[in-house]
């Protein structure tokens, strides 16, 4: 029988499977390629750890081991344990910017990560330098994607920060007694509660532990 690659041999025979490996390896290599590479990514979704609160620090602090690991345990005693495995653990990403020259394309990446996580599940509280609280401010959509301060915090209080439609969306935690106490840097940090948009058990609690936390943080 004549193919458009040649003759083909009499199936598995040893011209066989020369035959099919001289015209069709990179078919094999391929699919098996694509086989492993979901393998492995069904693995690590399978694998990863599960978070009940997502926490981003978007600025330009270099926030020490210690500091983020305390600030981790202060939040954790102050959210539920959301996905039920008997822990209450936080993610918490730091997105630091350089803005120096030449960093260009470093922080437009740091940026795009930073954008990405307000599609996040269990991801609401943000911490941020004043730098980035100015840029937030400055979105036409500010009342879209954060939460009005007046949810966790007095919005006459002097440590709120309002944008163009006069209401406060962050607030300065310098004050922070809680931040201090545990020698935490926050002259220039500030908190802000991103809005919920799936309703759902599980993201709803996140929300509400998230403003549990800023309560607790803006005293």
């Amino acid at each position: 029988m004549a193919e458009k690659y040649g003759e083909v041999p009499p199936k598995f025979t040893k011209k066989w499977w020369e035959y099919f490996w001289d015209y069709y390896k990179w078919h094999v290599i391929i699919t098996v390629v694509a086989i492993l590479i979901a393998s492995v990514t069904i693995v690590q979704c399978a694998t990863r750890p599960k978070y009940d609160m997502n926490v981003v620090y978007a600025g330009h602090m270099n926030y020490s081991e210690e500091e983020i690991n305390k600030l981790k345990e202060i939040i954790s005693e102050r959210i539920s344990d959301i996905d039920g495995n008997g822990e209450n653990s936080v993610l918490l990403s730091t997105l630091v910017f350089a803005d120096n020259a030449g960093s260009e394309e470093y922080d437009y990446a740091i940026q795009t990560k930073l954008d990405l996580t307000f599609t996040d599940d269990c991801s609401f509280i943000y911490l941020m330098d004043k730098a980035n609280v100015d840029a937030q401010m400055q979105k036409e959509v500010v009342d879209q994607i954060y939460d009005c301060t007046d949810s966790f915090i007095d919005s006459s209080s002097d440590k709120v920060v309002k944008a163009a439609d006069g209401k406060g969306y962050a607030v300065n935690l310098k004050d922070s007694r809680l931040l201090k106490d545990n020698g935490i840097y926050c002259d220039d940090l500030y908190i802000l509660i991103r809005r919920n948009y799936k309703d759902d058990e599980k993201n709803t609690q996140a929300h509400d532990d998230s403003i549990a936390v800023a309560e607790a943080l803006v005293k």
